[in-house]
């Protein structure tokens, strides 16, 4: 019989992943970006760089840092989604109480209504079998008076 053991630390283990996995790569490269940055500098400053070669390595450093606003405004979305996950899971912690109270009390209501319906409704529904018997009489009554000869296809 095998027995698999589970990790005993998932959060700790997906946090690691998430440092070596995604931010890694991500400072990686803005350290690297920002070497060769420091490298230009000081390359100009010596004067072992021509102005053309100066243009076209700081073409290529602008590119990550045209492309690093943009990844930005794409992440923020996620992450609004992400603090209204948590939001919405610390809100329902808070409500949890406030609407178990409130099911349990129209629970008791519902109950309450399907015990006492009956004995309202008893006389409701005598005064309309009364109310009914009423207007049958009379209208017994208007056709005795109209006679019976006549042509009641109106009613």
């Amino acid at each position: 019989m095998s027995t698999t053991t589970a990790d005993p630390a998932p959060v700790r283990k997906h946090k690691r992943d998430v440092r070596w996995k995604i931010v890694a790569p991500v400072v990686i490269a803005a350290i690297i970006v920002l070497a060769i940055g420091v490298v230009l500098i000081v390359a100009v400053a010596a004067d072992s760089l021509v102005f053309k070669q100066v243009t076209v390595v700081s073409l290529c450093l602008g590119i990550p840092f045209i492309l690093l606003p943009l990844a930005l405004l794409c992440v923020v979305p996620y992450l609004l989604a992400a603090v209204l996950a948590i939001g919405a899971g610390k809100a329902y912690g808070v409500t949890r109480p406030v609407i178990r109270s409130a099911r349990r009390f129209t629970e008791r209501v519902t109950a309450r209504t399907h015990r006492t319906m009956p004995r309202l409704a008893r006389p409701l529904i005598a005064l309309n079998q009364r109310l009914f018997r009423w207007e049958h009489t009379l209208v017994g009554w208007q056709r005795s008076s109209l006679g019976a000869g006549k042509d009641q296809s109106h009613e």
